[in-house]
């Protein structure tokens, strides 16, 4: 029940010159340590989070990148009998893949490859051949970061280097017949010393014919690194985060500890010891690390861990004379290592201020009933307040700026029923921003006119979205299905346009059309469309997996985008308006997104746009083609990547393309013939090169005249 402002003032004011001195120092000191324990609730919770992520995407590239090479094996489209290529191959995926350490692939026949990044970054390939007479032989070569040379570093004819199958990681993946994570491990390093302690992610590639095994494929990282982050994951001045492994045995192993990459050599702490037969180094059990406050939290953990605990649990313990509170969790990853995510901090650190606080607040509790007349005052200013974050709200309102925030809540009855009105404004105004671009309403709004029939031309970049062969997948999936499909797809697409600044047009069906530069400017929008397009990229193929694992149709989707001159405006009648663009830029952008059928792409730009973005954006001429409404060819460009996210692979087939297209456009069949070619052996699935080179063969059996170097699609 609400009371009135004079009911309420009075009351309170009673209650304080009462209760002032009992209640003061100890509702503030309660306060405090509530406060304190949900900020420490808090950092916890954000530090396991940064460590989780960090971990994930680790494993995630380790995963990647495994299965992706083994499916080059066992499709033979990468020959593993061919030590130089998959050499290679291994070193540029290192190059692309920083978090990965090693890449290696054994086979039954003892044949071995192994490329691996020392800690100052340097590549290097070890090759391990059986020879005729049972014996092997070892030849390693690190790869000079100037120039690419080989320097050879050992070639021993009679190796003792263990064979690959017969090192752990390999009987476990054959012996599963499928992918697994390893246990950590100390690896085998350069100079046959077990000396780099990490984890592997082992594929058993298999024989598609017959489901013999090919061989086994290792992905791994060293764990140096995960102690190197732990570093910089910043809870106090004596707080820490560090990774735990639960072993098949039983037994349990630090594997990740900030102490463990300290620069300092005195103060590094070993999570290995020398092997007891000599054999360079083995992990240690977390119960004999040298470290008391991990060997303390693992009693602690004896009595309150379960391996489903996916959830952040509390934990406190005293030893050494000091009390530490801190938290764990498992990483519940399904099919992932047994991994454990922990902090510490000391308890003084935590409620240090709030043990000084409460000795400040009992010296000015003795005041608090001289304080009590000037409440009253306090007291109006905080209704005060009410009223002004009500005002500053509505402001907002008539700006049609509608940022959610916490709602206004007081136990007086106008001021509540004011702040519900308001709120109720705003939802339906939010409701009504839906339909409408947030910009353009901003922008009658501050003119003071009324929306009204015309355009104006304007320099836009226009941007066409369509899912492939979505009528057939609408016709196997039921109505609601295929609702929540579609729905989840243009939210996250449409969500990617919206946080890169663009307006959003219309639906058509499974079609979405957004443009940038209005109704208001922005800086490069052209570049603000190019990362829209390769944001939602990146998030439909991370729908794609998300929908296999439920069994849902994998959606792919085609863009074009075309930077141009265009009219737009409000366009329809005076009492129904569309606000839109149309003109030759629109048609050519809903052209270009047709032409990623012809040519096996997903996302093709406009020469104007390409010129806009060039500084920024990796892109590749595709063709000259001719576009409805224009006598002459336009060159269309297929949008790569950002320069900083580009492998070098791709960069350079980019290029290798860019001469062999110039000559096809100068009649120079053989020569861009062998371009096309060239590439298809670095990138065998590129659709767009076999469109070339088909036409290359077409042209050079029979040359057609007057050619113009302009593709036109058949209609």
């Amino acid at each position: 029940m609400r009371i009135s402002f004079r009911a309420t003032l009075l009351t309170l004011m009673l209650g304080v010159l009462l209760t002032a001195v009992a209640l003061l120092g100890s509702a503030a000191y309660l306060y405090a340590r509530f406060a304190i324990q949900d900020l420490g609730a808090q950092v916890l919770a954000q530090a396991s989070e940064r460590v989780e992520q960090h971990v994930q995407h680790a494993l995630d590239v380790a995963e990647d990148e495994a299965d992706t090479i083994a499916a080059l094996i066992g499709q033979r489209w990468l020959d593993p009998e061919d030590q130089e290529n998959v050499s290679t191959y291994f070193l540029a995926a290192l190059e692309a893949r920083p978090s990965l350490s090693y890449l290696s692939f054994g086979m039954p026949s003892g044949k071995y490859y192994h490329a691996f990044r020392d800690r100052d970054g340097g590549l290097s390939v070890l090759l391990l051949t059986p020879e005729e007479d049972g014996s092997r032989r070892l030849f390693e070569f690190n790869v000079l970061p100037d120039d690419g040379a080989r320097q050879v570093v050992r070639d021993i004819p009679r190796s003792k280097r263990t064979p690959p199958y017969d090192r752990p990681y390999y009987r476990a993946a054959r012996a599963v017949g499928e992918a697994i994570w390893t246990e950590s491990y100390v690896f085998l390093g350069s100079g046959e010393s077990l000396d780099v302690p990490g984890v592997s992610r082992a594929v058993p590639v298999m024989q598609p014919e017959s489901g013999s095994l090919i061989g086994v494929l290792t992905a791994d990282f060293d764990l140096h690194a995960l102690s190197r982050f732990l570093r910089d994951v910043t809870l106090g001045s004596e707080s820490f985060c560090f990774l735990m492994e639960l072993t098949s045995d039983g037994s349990r192993r630090i594997i990740a500890h900030p102490a463990a990459a300290d620069p300092d050599s005195d103060k590094r702490l070993d999570l290995t010891e020398p092997s007891p037969d000599g054999e360079g180094r083995v992990t240690i059990r977390a119960n004999e690390i040298a470290e008391p406050r991990v060997v303390k939290f693992l009693d602690v953990l004896d009595k309150d861990f379960t391996r489903a605990a996916t959830e952040l649990q509390s934990v406190r313990f005293e030893t050494e004379g000091r009390a530490y509170v801190g938290g764990f969790r498992h990483l519940g990853r399904e099919g992932g290592p047994e991994w454990i995510i922990a902090m510490l901090l000391p308890e003084d650190e935590v409620f240090g201020d709030v043990h000084r606080m409460a000795r400040l607040m009992v010296y000015l509790g003795l005041g608090g009933v001289l304080m009590a007349a000037a409440l009253s005052v306090l007291l109006s200013k905080r209704i005060a307040g009410f009223l002004g974050a009500i005002a500053a709200e509505t402001r907002e309102i008539g700006q049609f700026r509608l940022e959610p925030k916490p709602p206004i809540q007081s136990r007086i009855r106008e001021i509540a029923t004011l702040a519900t009105a308001v709120e109720e404004m705003k939802t339906g105004l939010l409701s009504f921003q839906k339909y409408v671009p947030a910009d353009l309403v901003r922008l009658l709004l501050e003119s003071g006119e009324e929306a009204k029939l015309g355009g104006t031309r304007t320099e836009i970049t226009v941007y066409f979205s369509d899912l492939v062969s979505f009528t057939s997948v609408s016709e196997r999936l039921p109505p609601e299905e295929l609702v929540e499909l579609l729905a989840r797809y243009l939210d996250e697409m449409t969500g990617e346009i919206l946080r890169n600044g663009g307006t959003v047009d219309k639906f058509m069906g499974d079609s979405i059309m957004a443009f940038w530069g209005a109704p208001r400017p922005h800086d490069r929008d052209a570049l603000a469309a190019c990362r829209a397009a390769l944001a939602n990229r990146a998030k439909l193929e991370e729908l794609r997996k998300e929908w296999i694992r439920a069994g849902l149709p994998a959606l792919h989707a085609r863009t074009g985008i075309h930077t141009g001159t265009a009219m737009v405006g409000n366009f329809g009648s005076p009492s129904r308006l569309d606000y839109t663009a149309i003109g030759d830029t629109v048609n050519v952008a809903s052209r270009l997104e047709g032409l990623n059928q012809i040519y096996g792409t997903e996302i093709l730009i406009s020469d104007d746009t390409r010129a806009a973005v060039a500084d920024i954006m990796v892109t590749r001429p595709i063709d000259k083609v001719g576009v409805k409404g224009r006598n002459e060819g336009i060159i269309i460009h297929e949008l790569v990547g950002d320069v900083e996210a580009v492998s070098e692979l791709d960069r350079r087939s980019a290029e290798k393309y860019a001469d062999a297209l110039e000559r096809y456009l100068n009649r120079e069949w053989a020569e861009a013939h062998s371009g096309f070619a060239a590439i298809l052996e670095s990138k065998p699935d590129d659709a767009a090169t076999r469109v070339m080179l088909h036409r290359c063969d077409t042209y050079r059996a029979s040359p057609p005249p007057d050619w113009d170097g302009v593709f036109r699609a058949p209609k």
